[in-house]
């Protein structure tokens, strides 16, 4: 009995023993998969690191490609510098008049140069081009406005030679050149009607051509019936810049409207920016105004439509899109 008794603590030693033996094993199979694993990760990030190495030299060398390509391509055509310029606008039928210029690199003296314009239905407009200097040529044509245009010029003499100018959407070169964003926000006082505090942002990207200047730019508040609230000219504010015009970045006029009748904070309300330009284009952009107890339904976009702006931003969700009014 005396001898059993003495051997359990002996047995309960050499269980501890292997205990502590199995606990330092697994912990240095632990430490092992721990280094191995930070190793994995090691390897990982670095082989991303080459990934992304590899990657950027890819799209380095595909952009050097596509430059060279089109320097190529430029070298190869038979013409370059184009540009159009839009001139003048008639209203009573919905076109422009644009002037096409180009040069040739090579040309015989008394070939007949013709430019043609062709629109997405298929429709062709023709102008014979007139001699500038130094191999360059320009022709001037009326083009209806909501088209997208391929033009191509055509030298005729001993030899025929044709190809192709460029390309050019009159309706979206009209309407898309402005940026304008009008930001909203209110403030209350107690026993005060809410006020809402708008903050226009406008630029006109004319190219230089002054034919494209707004020469009326209004801003309009209207309830959602069409009712308006009240109007800010904003012409007085405009000022050219280098490649257009904008309003003054100094501007620091507030311009308020209360939230009382005939504004209902549970109706929509709209903000219509109205313009003129000096072709007499007449342009709008309608966008929602959000005052308590409504939602912004605003959207980003260009365009152009010879429908009223209320119907088509308020039928169709066009909100937030410039367009010609005619």
């Amino acid at each position: 009995m005396t001898e059993r008794r003495s051997a359990i603590p002996a047995f309960l030693l050499i269980g501890i023993a292997v205990l502590i033996i199995m606990n330092i094993a697994s912990n240095r199979r632990i430490n092992n998969l721990e280094r191995q694993l930070n190793n994995l990760h090691s390897s990982i990030h670095m082989q991303l690191g080459d990934v992304r190495h590899t990657n950027s030299i890819m799209w380095d060398i595909s952009n050097r490609l596509s430059e060279v390509s089109e320097q190529v391509t430029q070298g190869t055509r038979l013409s370059f510098g184009e540009t159009v310029l839009i001139q003048n606008h008639h209203a009573a039928t919905a076109s422009a008049e644009v002037e096409v210029a180009f040069s040739l690199r090579t040309h015989t003296p008394g070939d007949a140069v013709t430019v043609t314009a062709r629109g997405q239905d298929g429709r062709t407009h023709s102008a014979v081009a007139s001699p500038l200097d130094a191999g360059r040529f320009a022709a001037s044509m009326d083009l209806p406005l909501h088209d997208n245009y391929v033009f191509t010029f055509t030298t005729a003499g001993e030899t025929v030679t044709t190809g192709e100018l460029t390309q050019f959407n009159l309706a979206d070169r009209l309407a898309g050149r402005f940026s304008y964003w009008l930001g909203h926000g209110f403030h209350t006082v107690r026993n005060q009607p809410t006020v809402a505090n708008l903050h226009p942002q406008f630029r006109n990207d004319t190219a230089g051509n002054p034919a494209l200047n707004i020469t009326s730019l209004t801003l309009y508040i209207e309830t959602d019936d069409g009712e308006v609230v009240t109007v800010w000219d904003l012409t007085g504010y405009l000022h050219a810049t280098l490649d257009g015009q904008a309003l003054h970045r100094e501007w620091d006029r507030r311009l308020e409207v209360a939230i009382e009748d005939p504004i209902n904070p549970d109706e929509f309300t709209f903000a219509r920016l109205v313009m003129y330009d000096n072709l007499g284009i007449r342009y709008e952009q309608l966008d929602s105004v959000f005052f308590p107890g409504q939602f912004s339904h605003g959207h980003g976009g260009s365009g152009a439509t010879p429908i009223p702006a209320r119907a088509w931003a308020v039928d169709d969700m066009g909100f937030g899109r410039m367009r010609i009014v005619e």
